[in-house]
């Protein structure tokens, strides 16, 4: 008997241990609502689909509206929670000042409202040989061969395409001559597109370069990129998206805000030719508020490189969840699943006493 009051207690200790648990975890547990942006084209979708990330759709789902004109597309994707009302938006401009991309991202409650914003250029495409064989460009050693101006460009096409995992707003820019082309994808929600995982907060660009007239058997060709913020910026050799599974072997310079980053991220190897190579990066800081970044590729007749643009510690979760994630969303149905049967246990013990 003594033995059987013992063990009695010892399940009914535990049995305390898990319902105590599972309520500390109802109260500590909350839902957080994330905050994730015409002319001649005017298209909106509030996108309400299955993620394919695994993600929370109900706390990511943001309303995108795109204006699309010949030279400007304006991509705007909002979400509203709360009483507070956020709105991530990216302008895309074609011109003389090449490929420009105008990145904001704005609170606003009954009382306040808090804009935060700043700019990607693409701007020239560099031939030049590479004198200290470093595999980047540096202006003040390599020997330049000839540069190519981005300021001509077709008219820029956009195509809505309706996935299984939903709506993909398609942005296609051109130069006139046909080396190089951009084709910008953005999405409401978490969405795979060609092996690679938008979120809701970026926009996914594939870079093309097309036959490119290399006129030296050993040079190497740079992408010029330039980025401005009135904020502090820093290199990232380990992105978001990496840290929550969504993408692998990127770098990026993140632009510092109080409370979210703003970010340009490029992958850190591009397809030349159908062939995976290494893409190699220098970054030079032209003023306090002006980077240059230069993206090194070899030669090839047709270069695939996949950067990224947009802000981050918005999402509310990762993609995939990791087993941890799925764990701690399910502790309350395990903890009462575990104090059913510690009950029941009891109970045969005290029958069979």
């Amino acid at each position: 008997m003594m033995k059987h009051a013992t063990l009695n207690k010892a399940l009914l200790g535990m049995f305390l241990f898990l319902l105590v648990s599972s309520l500390v975890n109802v109260n500590a547990t909350t839902t957080t609502e994330d905050e994730t942006t015409e002319e001649d084209t005017t298209t909106e979708d509030e996108t309400e689909t299955t993620s394919t990330s695994g993600a929370d759709d109900d706390s990511n789902d943001r309303e995108v509206t795109i204006d699309a004109t010949s030279t400007y597309v304006e991509i705007k994707s909002q979400l509203e929670t709360g009483g507070v009302e956020d709105s991530f938006k990216i302008e895309v401009e074609v011109g003389p000042n090449g490929v420009e991309f105008k990145v904001g991202f704005e609170t606003e409650t009954a009382t306040n409202e808090t804009e935060r914003e700043f700019e990607v250029q693409f701007r020239e495409l560099i031939e030049y040989l590479d004198v200290n064989s470093n595999g980047v460009y540096d202006d003040s050693i390599d020997t330049d061969i000839q540069t190519l101006e981005l300021d001509t460009f077709e008219p820029i096409v956009y195509t809505l395409e309706n996935t299984a995992a939903g709506p993909v707003h398609i942005i296609d820019v051109l130069t006139t001559d046909g080396v190089f082309g951009a084709r910008v994808y953005a999405v409401g929600d978490f969405t795979e597109v060609n092996g690679s995982v938008i979120a809701p907060t970026q926009v996914k660009i594939d870079v093309m370069i097309w036959d490119f007239n290399f006129t030296d058997v050993d040079s190497l060709l740079a992408l010029k990129v330039e980025l401005g913020s009135e904020m502090e910026t820093s290199f990232d050799g380990e992105t978001e998206d990496e840290e929550d599974g969504r993408a692998v072997d990127e770098a990026a310079i993140d632009v510092l805000m109080t409370d979210l980053n703003g970010f340009f991220s490029w992958k850190e190897s591009a397809e030349i030719d159908g062939v995976t190579h290494a893409v190699n990066s220098s970054i030079h800081e032209v003023t306090s508020t002006e980077q240059e970044i230069y993206l090194n590729y070899p030669q090839g007749s047709e270069i695939i490189h996949d950067p990224k643009i947009g802000f981050e510690n918005l999402l509310l979760v990762g993609s995939p969840l990791p087993i941890v994630q799925v764990l701690a969303d399910n502790i309350l149905p395990i903890s009462v699943g575990l104090a059913i049967a510690v009950v029941g246990l009891i109970i045969v013990v005290k029958r069979r006493s």
